[in-house]
């Protein structure tokens, strides 16, 4: 396996104006070997002409290091008898300071089917979290063991510190923190309190008791992220389900769904879109999410909501209420105002810094730690250990499980033969009908990705490849690209209970209440909604595109 890594062309300002290219030729024994780069073009930085003396000072010097910010990269495989020598020779028409890495690694036996025993790895821990014959965290790290060995096979197993640095640490320390604030809140009984206080607006109506919460989950979820709404909801639901006496899970699931609904609106909803605004922020804003991906949304919710209608039938939604209104009000007071007060302003300054994150780009990681630890520091010795134990530390270890699985297929190539196979069927379409092909085709399969390997580490791989398809590919522009990658991989999460971390969120919820649900139970309602919703999404962007609107 060669990986070449190449940074943008530094020029100074007369240089600048015209495109330049790179070509890398491998050779054994004086032959070209097949699938040598060509032609690879190169992104461009101005600098004047001290500091790209003194840049290339630098890189000659060993002080640049691998610097890889606006460059290529590039990957490839062939075969070559054991002790054979190898030669790499580059040229470039970049006329300043180009700095260039070249990894060599030999993958043995493995590196030949290396993708084919990612996928074996694939379907063996989604039979296993499919069957439960394992509990979820196990299959996960299960999962994560096999990638690594897989790895050491290859003669490229990672350090500790880079598999720990493919656990997404920011999602794994905004469940923390929020979970942390919410176990203390719920013995406040606020939840309770806030539960009865729905059902007395509903009227008594389970129809309308059930789209009032879905909506107000899906305008949350949009303006923080689904993760939190799932943490501050899904709490208020099992406390509403047990005093009205009825069973949490079809609200807790379609909590689920809808939140993965209402995230895609902005870029601060759901994980993909923070990934892709931070990847391309020339391109587009905070509110090019909200004007693009907002209407979809407003468009998809009721069809979403008649869905569930149907899925859970009449004798569900005409279910009579017949509960004691002021007996509720009475069994559910408020406790502890003391903690109440505590917990309730630290939860106010929470969300305060969620909604301005696109002003102060503090990370919403950062404020839930903060938040938790002053909130435990200000409580009795007790609530502490009330706090902690509350933690669903399973679910904590099933995530980053997943994401040194996830991480570790990315790097056995599963995720680029699934980029590669894309960009090959976008080419085979006319460079007229490219753009709306690409668009429809990135849906898809971004939603059948998602569905099964987390879209978090899928949006990651795929970034580069839009950027790269996008300047390579004749009849293809980028922006429309983003916001199909960016429907795709968010309504994908609905699809599997694995899909997207508020899934497995809401499942941990579920079963601290004492409610299993099953992979099964979530497919049978997620996959087709998901299906709908992508084709719905689909003609969407077909639209925008054949009205010029990107």
């Amino acid at each position: 396996e060669v990986k070449l890594v190449a940074g943008p062309c530094i020029v100074t300002a007369a240089e600048a104006g015209s495109a330049h290219e790179l070509d890398v030729h491998l050779e054994q024994q004086g032959t070209t070997l097949t699938g040598s780069f060509h032609a690879i073009m190169l992104h461009t930085e101005t600098m004047d002409g001290d500091a790209t003396a003194d840049h290339g000072r630098r890189l000659s010097g060993g002080g640049g290091g691998t610097t890889v910010a606006n460059g290529v990269e590039k990957l490839l495989h062939f075969d070559l008898p054991a002790g054979s020598k190898l030669d790499v020779w580059f040229h470039t028409t970049c006329p300043g300071v180009l700095a260039i890495n070249a990894e060599v690694a030999s993958l043995g036996v493995v590196g030949h089917g290396q993708q084919w025993v990612a996928l074996v790895l694939l379907l063996i821990v989604l039979f296993m979290i499919l069957t439960e014959i394992v509990h979820r965290t196990l299959a996960a790290f299960a999962g994560a063991a096999g990638v690594l060995f897989i790895l050491a096979l290859e003669h490229r197993l990672p350090g500790v510190s880079t598999i720990i640095g493919w656990m997404d640490h920011g999602t794994l320390a905004l469940l923390w923190g929020m979970m942390v604030i919410v176990a203390l809140l719920s013995r406040t009984g606020l939840f309770e309190w806030c539960a009865v206080r729905v059902f007395e607006k509903s009227g008594g109506s389970m129809w309308k008791l059930f789209a009032m919460l879905m909506c107000f989950d899906a305008v949350v979820s949009a303006f923080l992220d689904n993760v939190t709404t799932i943490l501050l909801l899904g709490p208020v639901i099992v406390s509403l389900c047990k005093a009205i006496k009825v069973s949490p899970k079809p609200m807790l699931i379609s909590l689920a769904l809808f939140g993965n609904i209402g995230g895609s609106a902005t870029m601060i909803g759901d994980p993909p879109n923070i990934l892709l605004g931070n990847a391309f922020t020339d391109e587009i804003g905070f509110l090019d999410f909200i004007v693009v991906l907002g209407p979809i949304v407003v468009i998809l919710m009721p069809i979403s909501l008649f869905f569930c209608r149907w899925y859970y039938g009449t004798e569900y939604f005409s279910m009579s209420l017949d509960v004691e209104l002021d007996e509720l009000k009475r069994t559910y007071p408020i406790k502890e105002p003391k903690l109440l007060i505590q917990a309730g302003a630290v939860l106010t300054a929470l969300v305060c810094m969620f909604f301005l994150h696109p002003v102060t780009h503090l990370d919403p990681a950062y404020a839930a730690c903060f938040g938790a630890t002053l909130l435990l520091v200000m409580c009795e010795h007790h609530d502490f250990e009330y706090a902690i134990g509350k933690v669903e530390w399973d679910s904590l270890l099933f995530f980053a499980g997943l994401f040194v699985f996830t991480e570790g297929l990315a790097e056995l190539g599963l995720l680029r033969e699934i980029a590669a196979a894309l960009i090959a069927m976008i080419e085979a379409f006319s460079p007229d009908s490219r753009q709306i092909a690409a668009s429809i085709l990135l849906q898809i399969i971004a939603a059948m990705a998602s569905a099964f390997v987390d879209n978090i580490p899928f949006t990651a791989t795929m970034i580069p490849v839009l950027r790269a398809t996008a300047d390579s590919v004749e009849g293809l522009t980028l922006e429309p690209m983003i916001w199909s990658l960016s429907l795709g991989a968010c309504l994908g999460g609905l699809g599997t209970l694995i899909g997207a971390s508020a899934n497995v969120v809401m499942s941990g919820i579920a079963e601290d209440a004492g409610y299993h649900i099953t992979f099964v139970e979530f497919f049978k309602i997620g996959w087709p909604l998901m299906c709908i919703v992508t084709a719905i999404s689909c003609v969407y962007m077909v639209i925008l595109l054949a009205a010029g609107a990107l």
